[in-house]
């Protein structure tokens, strides 16, 4: 799985992402979320190692983002 799905909710302190195979899956994954989720803040391509798409609020360096793909990619 190339891509990952990520999305935070700072209300409740949790994050997840999930590794699918396509951007199209990414935003398939993102509609199915509740609010209990948080919104989705990026779609990251760990074979290019960048963002395909990055939430307008998440353009500065955001260190739990970047730890959320440090942790993600460990096992790739």
């Amino acid at each position: 799985m190339r891509y990952l799905a990520i999305n935070i909710n700072y209300k409740l302190d949790q994050d997840w992402y999930c590794k699918l195979g396509s951007i199209k899956d990414c935003h398939q994954y993102f509609n199915s979320l509740g609010p209990q989720h948080g919104p989705g803040v990026a779609i990251y391509d760990t074979e290019m190692k960048k963002y395909m798409w990055l939430d307008e609020t998440y353009r500065e360096d955001n260190a739990r983002l970047n730890q959320i793909i440090l942790d993600a990619t460990k096992s790739i």
